[in-house]
């Protein structure tokens, strides 16, 4: 049987109903995997909306603090355990420097003191808030013990006069308790006459010639002997140690000589400084005092310190 050939108009036809019923399947298909990717974002979106609510939840965070605590103890407790030991750690660090520099400004502050500081710093306000006794003459033979090994090592004080340069004036004035006022004091120890020498410069006066040394014989003192600086720094007193007014220094009796008061307006000086009789001839190479009248026993010694003593070297001194 021969095969009838077809019209090319039919072959058209057929061709794009074919392709017309393949593209409506496509389309059916494409469609469905559509809706079905759909769906699953549908629940993966709400999936992760619920997950990241049930994260965020207070519970949630809880529950899964105590899952790591309970899953890693250890862990837990060395972290937390090594935080507090830093902590300590700066802590303990912070108090020592601390307490270094508080000391190592303590212990340099001392070099810039004036005499008010040096007062302040060993509560002499506390120690004359009582009778303060006088001294004994073992207790002075230590002080000067203690002067000499210290001038051995400090060039910058002196001895008014030689070792051996001495003057006992024990039988002439005695110490005694002035008043409450003044506290201690000197009185003659028998009747003197005017003229008479009373006191004078011995190997017992130092003089220091820079504020630098006399802080340090200060804390030197203050160390052996806890008070007595308070005393020595009442009883010193600043001096021109030149006739032109260039060298300074802080004279102080290591004796009993400290003791002589001054006079005021009630009472006027019955000790003369220099030459007996000769105005303005109290100086450095004259400290010499002398009964300027007739003075009865018991009698308080009292002395002019405007004859000796310069306020402005002080100053100098830096004290």
């Amino acid at each position: 049987m021969s095969m009838q050939l077809l019209p090319s108009s039919f072959k058209r036809k057929h061709a794009m109903e074919n392709t017309s019923n393949t593209s409506m399947e496509m389309d059916e298909e494409s469609l469905a995997d559509v809706r079905r990717d759909n769906a699953i974002k549908t629940r993966c979106v709400k999936f992760g909306v619920d997950y990241i609510e049930r994260k965020n939840s207070p519970q949630q965070s809880q529950r899964t603090l105590r899952r790591r605590t309970k899953s890693s103890p250890r862990l837990s407790y060395s972290v937390r355990g090594a935080s507090t030991i830093l902590i300590a750690l700066f802590v303990v660090v912070g108090i020592f420097f601390f307490q270094v520099g508080d000391r190592f400004r303590d212990k340099n502050l001392w070099k810039s003191f004036t005499i008010p500081d040096m007062q302040e710093h060993f509560k002499c306000e506390e120690a004359f808030a009582t009778t303060r006794p006088w001294w004994t003459s073992d207790q002075w033979r230590e002080v000067r013990d203690l002067y000499h090994a210290f001038a051995q090592e400090n060039k910058g004080t002196y001895q008014m006069a030689d070792d051996n340069d001495t003057f006992d004036f024990s039988d002439i004035a005695e110490p005694f308790q002035a008043s409450e006022e003044k506290g201690r004091g000197l009185r003659a120890a028998r009747d003197i006459r005017e003229g008479e020498l009373v006191l004078r410069i011995t190997n017992n006066m130092i003089v220091i010639t820079d504020g630098f040394t006399y802080r340090k014989f200060m804390f030197a003192v203050e160390e052996r002997f806890p008070t007595f600086a308070c005393d020595i720094m009442t009883w010193n007193w600043a001096q021109d140690l030149d006739d032109e007014g260039e060298k300074f220094g802080m004279v102080v009796d290591l004796n009993d000589n400290n003791l002589l008061n001054a006079g005021d307006e009630e009472t006027d000086a019955n000790v003369w400084c220099g030459t007996y009789g000769e105005e303005d001839s109290c100086d450095m190479k004259n400290l010499t005092f002398y009964a300027a009248r007739d003075i009865r026993k018991g009698e308080e010694l009292l002395g002019d310190y405007g004859e000796f003593v310069s306020y402005h070297s002080r100053d100098e001194l830096g004290l």
